[in-house]
């Protein structure tokens, strides 16, 4: 039965919200993940992650997890600026110290899993909040519809992870007070077979453009491009032209790309805006990006994903249980542990 009580019901089962049902799961008898995508639906998209990813993933148990994922570690990359090459190696600090690029295709459905395996998470799928519940300014629970049929459900927790774009939020009256308007547009498509190394990636720097190689699977590869704005502009050509033009004219992805080949479409967005919304409010939490979206220029969602994740599983297991938690003072608490992440990529944006 799906309508009745949850102590939490956690909104989006992708990173931030799969990792956050996991993360729960010890302290709540019932959670009910409701995820809208389907288990067939596919878009290009990459997450990538350094050292500092790795110790998030560990502090929420999930590390072996995306291990198991299948993409190569890798400890150093090549770096095109202009037409200078430097070869660099990542400081082996400890057993976290590599870089991991896994597709999305590929790490949600394993976090899902993840979830579903905790014997109290119930995950529906296509599944969708239709409207909440919220009285004397308390969210009390939400309308679930699934399988073509609406569900009242009751909860002490409604957590948000359905994105930067999170009708959810606006509803609980979590608006962003800050936003910065991002002028950069990221494409991405995978491809198979490159003669390229499996243990590095590839960044080639350029005026006003990053185009990105990196392993993400067995004889996979994910190749990205930043390209600014003002650059598409200039040129009138459509985003995915550009992208194909550069990857050719690149002198260490053009011949390798000649070898092997592109294995799905290419994929893009533009333009997208940082914001930070309020973390938590009355019977309310966001996580990831529908609390605190950073442009994916710098590669730093999935860690700002699970940092979200963790600041809330912290403070309820100090609690020792969901209900009665006391969730104030969270948008502070993550605003400090993630400024650095934020100031790094608002320089990139601006600049």
């Amino acid at each position: 039965m799906i309508a009745g009580h949850w102590e939490v019901v956690v909104v989006g089962g992708r990173i931030a919200g799969a990792s956050t049902a996991w993360a729960l799961a010890p302290y709540a008898e019932r959670i009910l993940v409701v995820d809208a995508s389907r288990p067939t639906a596919f878009w290009p998209q990459q997450s990538t992650w350094d050292r500092d990813g790795n110790l998030a993933w560990a502090e929420l148990g999930l590390l072996e997890t995306v291990l198991a994922c299948g993409a190569p570690r890798t400890y150093g990359d090549t770096q095109r600026i202009g037409e200078e090459v430097v070869e660099r190696v990542y400081p082996r600090e400890d057993d976290h110290s590599f870089r991991m690029s896994v597709p999305r295709e590929v790490l949600d459905p394993a976090l899902l899993t993840a979830a579903r395996s905790r014997a109290n998470v119930t995950v529906l799928r296509p599944a969708r909040v239709r409207d909440l519940t919220i009285d004397a300014g308390r969210v009390r629970g939400a309308t679930v519809r699934h399988g073509g049929v609406d569900s009242q459900v009751t909860c002490d927790l409604l957590v948000l992870a359905d994105g930067r774009l999170s009708r959810n939020a606006e509803r609980v009256g979590a608006s962003a007070y800050r936003v910065v308007e991002s002028p950069w547009f990221a494409l991405l498509a995978y491809y198979e077979n490159l003669p390229l190394p499996t243990d590095r990636s590839y960044f080639s720097l350029q005026d006003r453009s990053v185009l990105i190689s990196t392993p993400c699977g067995d004889k996979q590869w994910c190749v990205a491009l930043d390209l600014h704005q003002s650059l598409i502009d200039e040129t009138g050509r459509h985003p995915a032209h550009s992208y194909e033009r550069m990857v050719r004219d690149d002198p260490r992805l053009g011949p390798a790309v000649a070898v092997g080949r592109r294995s799905t479409s290419i994929g893009g967005a533009g333009r997208m805006r940082m914001l930070r919304r309020p973390m938590s409010g009355s019977g309310w939490c966001l996580v990831g990006d529908a609390g605190y979206h950073l442009d994916p220029v710098t590669a730093q969602g999935t860690r700002a994903a699970l940092v979200t994740a963790r600041i809330l599983r912290d403070r309820v297991a100090g609690a020792g249980r969901v209900a009665g938690a006391d969730l104030t003072g969270l948008t502070d608490e993550r605003d400090a542990a993630l400024e650095a992440d934020w100031a790094y990529t608002e320089q990139i944006v601006r600049a």
